[in-house]
């Protein structure tokens, strides 16, 4: 058992970022933010979903601790945490052939 030994608080936050993405807009949302911090109308003009949504989505992937928002000269803008977080996209497309 690979999980045995961790601490169950590791286990839980694990679950949360599992969690984080169970949403294909979140998954995209990750995926445009590799690398880069983006802005609320950044991710709605390249994604193509409304702002509503993607500001729904952002504060669930903020919620897991995926995303975080950051000001930058006056302005918002939203990165990953953690570039792993990429590194699982790429991972799930592996497992999945896509």
């Amino acid at each position: 058992m690979i999980f045995q030994n961790v601490d169950q608080k590791k286990i839980d936050y694990a679950a949360d970022i599992f969690k984080g993405f169970g949403n294909p807009i979140r998954i995209r949302i990750i995926d445009a933010l590799q690398g880069t911090s983006l802005r609320v109308k950044d991710l709605e003009v390249l994604l193509g979903f409304p702002q509503p949504i993607i500001s729904q989505q952002l504060k669930i992937l903020k919620g897991s601790g995926i995303v975080q928002k950051v000001k930058e000269k006056g302005v918002y803008r939203y990165q990953l945490t953690n570039s792993h977080f990429v590194d699982l996209i790429k991972c799930m497309g592996g497992c999945l052939g896509l």
